[in-house]
Formats: structure tokens, C-alpha cells, sequence
């Protein structure tokens, strides 16, 4: 097995000559969680700007993320509605070590569900950063490996849309977005969308309303905003399928799991203000989420004998103060507070060896507080050093571990070093250091041995990058070491049901890279690579790999733009074979790469938008989402090759 610096410089000569595509454009927001002209930290920024947004024909925001290098995506129903994210390196715990964003919101819960993003309407996404990397200072728990943060448009000028979509599986969908400035300080967005679908397997029928608006005043040196949303999500659950039926029929759905489902509902509430004060600003954020969901979740052949639930209620004060003061140099920062309150309740009913029913219930509150400066050291370098300090207290109830309840307080330091040198032809070289953290979360406390209480996963990421254009290619890369201390993960193989746990040290050794070049005016081409080496650095599991991570990640894509009104595109996405989660011992073997491919047509004249896709163009039967109990690998089977027609009227 080649060595990992072997393997990423041969991958970097061998990109070099080709063209590629992930377009560089201005960082705004995330590298300093304040609006800047250009990034200003040390950290390394992706940018997936409107025109490609646009141009994707990504029918939910989960398919935009499959765009972005090094970002792993396991879609556990093949339709953007279940999706784990992952940045460098991680599988079942993703969700925990990706921290996902929507105009620096948390989309991420309190708990191990993954975040809502097909709850984001992609025609009101300005354009996407990922912070790849560890984030832990400026953005504390669950920034581990990476941070995405999703930017919205605001409503600056008039902007109407209607359009209806229909596509495989009884796709039927009706979208309305509208914006406007009213004045020269009111303006409003809202986006409503409903859509049912049978979607691919057996059982899994979907039916969702989903309605989000922002209203916003700016005056002088004063803006006030106000979010809000409302979700009403109906999905039936289909299970996991045993190798033989997988092989058999992808799209059944044992009988077991008839009447499972989960029906959700879900309110978000968000105010803001901003005030500028001549070269510093003061902002704050207050938001309330509340998602009460029903639910039937069976084991196979034991079905469950009745619903249970899952209330979640996670409120959220954010103030900050920022901008640019002078000590000698230059210097750009920002100081803030983070307070979090997550509110857990559940309850599920199971059958295994006669009626019972698991109850857990946690109060958690996270309080922290941070600051980063960036100051100029000349003209050409930029020092970058900021520092985190967090605490934790869980309040837990658990009907099997903690019956008569328990207080889990931690509290962490953090801190983070980093450099960048700007040569004079743009050419940007960036160093960093950064320390990560995160908390258990509010029900990771609950699952894991009887009486133990898991320990806060700790980490150092290490990272170097490049940003530069070289004639029409522009390109942007990064190397990186991550070492973890009690990763928290759920293991199958401890206990009756499984348990999560701390594990022993572990390491991920990386490379990201992103290239983009226009070769026409009418042609272009993207790439995108991440490559990462995750494995055990001690314990029983020593040497081997994590499981559930592919060594490789590409895309390679090409937008061809036939004349004024019609154009095209293919891509092609690649996963390496990669253990199924749960088999750290590497003892089942791998599951097969993944190689798919899609392609559209996109046609555009006047107010008239009509976007054509195919999915998975060469038909292949795979699964993203693999787990092994010890017992053989379960599958949940992604899509063969689907369509999808969506038909848009501007009227501005």
C-alpha cells in the first residue's frame, strides 16, 4: 500500500495538467463568522457560488454538498431526506463532527439526527463555504472536522418564482419563492414548497410541506431581521436489507418494518440585530427550534408494538462584537458569546423479549466564550490566534442507565494558531493549528455502559494550504493531520444492543483539492478530490481502518453551453471501497466502490426555466449506507437510474 504522501503527490502531478472546477471566489463570512472582503484567517474556504449552484440541476441541497471536495455523503433513503455529512474522515458520527450552518445557524440537533438539510430550499441559497477542518475556536462543539455554512439570499430586489416538478417514483412537487425590497429598508423573502413521492424502496412513501420566511429592515447604521419556518414532514421508514436482499430486489422492504415511520413537525424562530459602529459592530441572534416528532421504529422480525417520540426544543443567544482596531498593525477580529439550551425527550417501544419501552430524557446547557485576531504583520503576512472557552452541564434521565437521574458538567480550553503569506501575484499560503472538541450529546450519555459516563472527544488538526491561479486555472488545496482522543461512536459489538464508547486514539491524514478552469467561453470543467487515510493509532483496533470511511472522493464535471438558451452538463461521482460501520476490525472485508454517474439539460429564455435530469445515468445497484452488527453487512440501497423535470416561471 502506497504511503499517503506518495499517493497525494502523485494525484497532485497527475491533476495538474487536467482542468478542473471548484470555482475560488471572495470568502465572506465563515473564516471570521463576520462579513470580509476576502478570508482573512488562516483557515482553508470552499466556495460554491450562485452561478453553480445554478447551473448544477441539484434537486436538493444534499446533491450540492456531493460537489464540494473531500465532503463524503451517505443519503441513507437515496432522497436527500436522511443524510449523513461528513468532512475528513468520519462515518456514523458525522453528523457529530460536521457542523452545518444556514446564515451561521445550527442546523445541527442537540442529538445524533443529522441535520435538516433538505428542509433548505436550494433556489434561495446565494452560495455555499466549506471551512474545511477543525473550527473548534470559532465555532466550538461538533466543529471537528469541518464546517458548511449555507448562505441564503437576502432580499434585495424584486424576484418572483413558481414551479412544479415531477419526476421517478411519483414525484410530484409545487415550489413558490418570492422576494422583494419594499422600500429602502423593508424587504421580505418566502419559499413554500410541498412535494409527495413513493421515493425508491418499499415503504418509504414521503409527504412534506415546508414554508420558511425572512422579513428584514435596514436603516442607517441599523438592520433588524426576522426568520422564520414551519415543516410538517410525513415519511414512512423501509428498514435495512440483508446482503442476500439486497442482491435479491433492492426496493423491498421486510415485513417488519409495514408500519414503521416517523411523522415530524417542526417550528424555527430566529431575530437578529446589527448595529455598525464606525469600524466595529455589534450583532446578536436569538433562535428557537422546536421539532416533536411521532414514530415506529421495529428490529426486523420483532415489530414494534406501538408508536413511541422524540421532542427535541434546542434555544440559542449568540452576541458578538467585531471589526478592525489598530495596535501598531492592523487588526481585524471578532469576541463573542455562545449560550445553548437543548431540551431532549423519548420514548420508544420494543418488543425483543416481551413489551417494554426505552425512556431518556436530558436538559443540556453549553456556554462558551471565544475571540479570534487577525493581524497584519507587514504587507504580505497575516497572524491568525484566537481562543475558546467552553462549558457543558447534562441533566439525564435514563429508564436503563441513570433511572433516578444524574448531573454531567465538563468544561474545555481551546486555542488556535495560524499564518497566511500572500505573495504578489495573489498566490495565498496558509499554516494552522487548531484545537477541536465535542461534548456528548444528549442522548449519546444515555447508550453507553451501564453507570459510565463517556469522556469529551478532544483534538489537534494541523493543516497547510494553497490558494492560486496559474492561466485559467485556478486551484485550491490543503494537507492536513487530525489526531482524536475519546472519539465518542457508537460500537454494535458492545453489549446486548450495541453501545457507544470512547475510543482510542485516532488519526486522519489528508489532502483536498479543488480545480477549476473555463477552457471556452462555452466549456468548463470541474475537479474534486479528497483523500484521507482514518485508522486506529492504539488499543485492540490498532492499524486499522475507521470503518465506514473511503480513502478516496471525486467529481469530475463538464457544463457545456450549447447557445443563449439551451445548456448541458455531465458528472461523475466516485467513492473508494471503504468497511461497512460497526467493523473496525476490519474482519467482513469491504464494500465495493461506488461510481455514478448524472446529466442534465438546462433550457432558459426569458421568465421560462426548464431543467432536465438524469440520476445515476449507468443504472448501477449500490448502497451509500452499510452497517455491520457482527452479524453481516445491512444495506439501505440507493436509487437505480431516476428523472426528475422541474418547469420555473419568473415573473420580477
Amino acid at each position: 500500500m502506497k504511503s499517503f504522501r506518495s499517493l497525494s503527490l502523485g494525484l497532485c502531478l497527475a491533476a495538474l495538467p487536467c482542468v478542473a472546477l471548484a470555482e475560488l471566489g471572495p470568502i465572506v463570512i465563515t473564516a471570521t463568522r463576520t462579513e470580509q472582503p476576502r478570508n482573512t484567517s488562516a483557515a482553508t474556504v470552499y466556495v460554491l457560488d450562485s452561478a453553480a449552484i445554478r447551473a448544477s440541476g441539484a434537486t436538493t441541497t444534499a446533491e450540492l454538498l456531493r460537489g464540494m471536495p473531500g465532503v463524503q455523503v451517505a443519503d441513507l433513503f437515496g432522497n436527500g431526506t436522511e443524510v449523513t455529512i461528513s468532512v475528513r474522515g468520519f462515518s456514523e458520527t458525522a453528523n457529530a463532527n460536521t457542523l452545518v450552518l444556514v446564515n451561521g445557524r445550527r442546523l445541527n440537533y442537540s442529538d445524533t439526527t443529522g441535520p435538516d438539510l433538505h428542509h433548505v430550499f436550494p433556489d434561495d441559497i446565494e452560495r455555499i463555504e466549506l471551512l474545511a477542518g477543525s473550527a473548534g475556536v470559532l465555532y466550538g462543539d461538533q466543529a471537528v472536522g469541518g464546517v458548511i455554512n449555507i448562505i441564503t439570499r437576502r432580499p434585495e430586489q424584486a424576484a418572483h418564482r413558481v414551479s412544479a416538478r415531477v419526476g421517478s417514483y411519483d414525484y410530484n412537487g409545487l415550489q413558490f419563492n418570492s422576494s422583494m425590497q419594499l422600500n429602502e429598508s423593508f424587504g421580505y423573502r418566502i419559499s413554500a414548497e410541498t412535494f409527495s413521492s413513493d421515493h425508491y424502496r418499499d415503504n418509504n412513501e414521503q409527504e412534506n410541506t415546508n414554508f420558511s420566511g425572512v422579513l428584514d429592515y435596514e436603516r442607517g447604521d441599523d438592520r433588524v431581521f426576522v426568520e422564520f419556518q414551519l415543516i410538517d414532514d410525513e415519511l414512512e421508514l423501509p428498514g435495512a436489507l440483508l446482503e442476500d436482499e439486497f442482491e435479491e430486489d433492492p426496493q423491498q422492504s421486510n415485513p417488519g418494518f409495514a408500519d414503521d415511520f416517523i411523522n415530524e413537525d417542526t417550528t424555527v424562530y430566529r431575530i437578529g440585530y446589527e448595529r455598525q459602529l464606525g469600524e466595529q459592530a455589534f450583532s446578536i441572534d436569538a433562535t428557537k427550534r422546536d421539532t416533536d416528532a411521532d414514530l415506529r421504529q421495529s428490529f426486523r422480525n420483532f415489530p414494534s408494538p406501538e408508536d413511541g417520540f422524540v421532542d427535541r426544543t434546542n434555544e440559542s443567544v449568540n452576541p458578538k462584537l467585531y471589526g478592525t482596531f489598530e495596535a501598531g498593525v492592523p487588526v481585524s477580529y471578532v469576541v463573542g458569546i455562545d449560550l445553548e439550551d437543548s431540551d431532549f425527550d423519548l420514548a420508544i417501544p420494543f418488543d425483543f423479549f416481551g413489551p417494554g419501552v426505552t425512556t431518556s430524557s436530558n436538559e443540556q446547557e453549553t456556554e462558551s466564550f471565544y475571540f479570534q485576531l487577525n493581524p497584519m504583520i507587514g504587507d504580505n503576512l497575516q497572524l491568525t490566534f484566537g481562543m475558546r472557552d467552553s462549558s457543558v452541564e447534562n441533566d439525564l434521565t435514563d429508564g436503563n442507565s441513570f433511572p433516578d437521574g444524574i448531573e454531567v458538567d465538563d468544561d474545555i480550553t481551546v486555542a488556535e494558531l495560524g499564518l497566511v503569506y500572500r505573495l504578489p501575484d495573489g498566490t495565498r499560503l496558509s499554516a494552522r493549528i487548531d484545537e477541536n472538541f465535542r461534548f456528548a450529546k444528549v442522548n449519546e450519555l444515555a447508550l453507553a455502559a451501564p453507570g459510565e459516563i463517556l469522556d469529551t472527544q478532544t483534538g489537534e488538526s494541523f493543516e497547510l494550504g494553497l490558494e492560486t491561479t496559474i492561466g485559467n486555472l485556478q486551484l485550491l488545496a490543503s494537507i492536513y493531520r487530525l489526531d482524536l482522543e475519546d472519539e465518542i461512536v457508537f460500537d454494535p459489538n458492545v453489549g446486548l444492543f450495541g453501545e457507544n464508547i470512547n475510543l482510542d486514539e485516532t488519526r486522519r491524514d489528508g489532502l483536498t483539492l479543488s480545480l477549476f478552469s473555463q477552457l471556452s467561453v462555452d466549456f468548463g470543467l470541474r475537479f474534486e478530490l479528497g483523500l484521507v487515510e482514518a485508522e486506529f493509532r492504539s488499543g485492540s483496533f490498532k492499524g486499522k481502518d475507521i470503518s465506514g470511511v473511503s480513502e478516496q472522493i471525486a467529481k469530475l464535471r463538464g457544463d457545456y453551453r450549447v447557445d443563449d438558451f439551451v445548456s448541458l452538463y455531465l458528472e461523475g461521482n466516485y467513492r473508494s471501497d471503504f468497511y461497512a460501520q460497526g467493523d473496525n476490525a476490519n474482519q467482513f472485508g469491504k464494500i465495493d466502490s461506488i461510481k455514478v454517474y448524472n446529466a442534465g439539460v438546462a433550457y432558459a429564455h426569458k421568465a421560462l426555466e426548464i431543467d432536465f435530469r438524469i440520476n445515476n445515468l449507468a443504472d448501477e445497484s449500490y448502497a451509500e449506507f452499510v452497517t455491520n452488527n457482527g452479524f453481516g453487512a445491512a444495506y439501505q440501497p440507493s436509487p437505480e437510474r431516476n428523472f426528475f423535470i422541474n418547469a420555473g416561471y419568473r415573473f420580477d
